[in-house]
């Protein structure tokens, strides 16, 4: 009975220790006399280092040297990309269109911004053609530093979808300080990471999109395309990588139609595409500079429809009137080279033609009759589509 009380009160006793927070065990030590001091010592030393080796692991955990590697490298990623963002958006300019043709074909066209980039002291300025559809009568741009200029439209390059336009009279002035680098091409990779820089939506900071590239030679090898968001509120915005260099310049593009709409219904499809500055530079921009339009290269030659992707380069037909008829191209005829590049397939060929403008001089190779053949001819811009024949009016019910 009196160990029942016993251990009854000794329960009794842990619970109020615990209570008043005073560890039972650790009391009953520090008052138990038979204690060895030197055993309480090597307790106590241990104990120490314990919590010493703890906090020690604690302040070296792996996780929080990660999260703080992390968050370093993430500020420091974070501010050279808004580095990168300030310094392309003093070449960027944002253009208002005013005026021109209330519909363009089946398209209405309403004024509005869009984004252009400034090339050089000249006062020349590069953009999109999607915003030019309506012929504006009126072109305003606004500078980084909210200055206002108005500018004249220099030539459309209808293959590429691009508008070079001009301001007369610039102050160098306008110049930004700083230089913008380009990136070849071939530096260009799937997969790598890139930022959307456009100044159409705010004139006092510009709009971004983030993507990857997933592809590149598309839509004929006349683009690279980013699953970034692409629309008309940035074409004419340019795409540049982590390493702050130009990559390309956001356009409207289509696989079947160079109209100045085409393209346009895909952007909310995940396809935004660009064309490369590294084209702009070699092949376009010289030639806008004239004064003259670009139009997409027209030869005349056609494959079977439903081959195009698959099939070999056997000439289906030749369109009447065209550079190829007129060359003496005929249906059967089997395309080996362009220039000296060898033809294998209908795609092939296609890719080559496709990129071409209007006025250029190529040289084709064809068998026929298992004879080699060589022609020269030169393209033309492609033909207006034929007119539909109006349909009769349906004869009136008799009453």
């Amino acid at each position: 009975m009196k160990r029942i009380i016993f251990t009854i009160n000794s329960f009794f006793l842990v619970c109020v220790y615990f209570c008043i927070g005073i560890n039972p065990i650790n009391f009953a030590q520090e008052i138990n006399p038979t204690e060895s001091p030197v055993e309480t010592q090597s307790s106590k030393t241990e104990s120490t280092e314990s919590t010493t080796s703890t906090d020690s692991t604690e302040s070296k955990s792996p996780t929080d040297s990660m999260s703080s590697k992390s968050s370093t490298e993430l500020t420091s990623s974070t501010e050279s990309l808004q580095d990168t963002i300030n310094k392309v958006s003093t070449w960027l300019v944002r253009i208002d269109t005013i005026g021109g043709f209330e519909k363009v074909g089946n398209e209405f066209a309403n004024e509005g911004t869009s984004t252009g980039i400034l090339l050089d002291k000249d006062g020349y300025v590069l953009t999109s053609a999607f915003n030019f559809l309506h012929d504006p009568t009126s072109i305003l741009l606004r500078f980084s530093n909210g200055t206002k200029k108005i500018a004249r439209r220099i030539a459309i390059d209808r293959n590429r979808m691009l508008t070079l336009l001009k301001v007369d009279g610039l102050d160098t002035k306008f110049l930004p300080p700083e230089t913008l680098q380009i990136r070849n091409k071939n530096e260009i990779k799937i997969a790598e990471q890139i930022t959307v820089i456009a100044v159409a939506l705010s004139p006092h900071e510009p709009n971004i999109t983030q993507g990857i590239i997933s592809g590149k030679n598309r839509i004929w090898q006349k683009a690279i395309q980013t699953d970034a968001a692409i629309g008309p509120n940035n074409y004419g915005g340019v795409l540049v990588g982590t390493d702050g260099k130009l990559m390309a310049i956001a356009v409207p593009l289509s696989m079947t139609s160079n109209e100045l709409t085409a393209g346009s219904d895909t952007y909310d499809a995940g396809v935004g595409l660009a064309i490369p500055f590294e084209d702009v530079n070699k092949n376009i921009i010289e030639k806008l500079k004239n004064g003259k339009n670009l139009e997409p290269a027209f030869v005349g030659t056609l494959f079977k429809e439903n081959q195009i992707f698959v099939g070999e380069p056997v000439l289906n037909a030749v369109a009447p009137k065209s550079p190829a008829e007129k060359a003496g191209l005929k249906k059967g005829d089997r395309i080996t080279k362009i220039n000296d590049e060898k033809i294998e397939t209908a795609l092939q060929y296609e890719m080559n033609i496709k990129p071409r403008y209007a006025g250029e001089k190529i040289e084709l190779t064809y068998l026929r009759d298992g004879k080699e053949n060589k022609i020269t001819l030169e393209t033309i811009p492609q033909p207006p589509p034929p007119k539909k024949k109006p349909q009769p009016k349906p004869m009136p019910m008799p009453k």
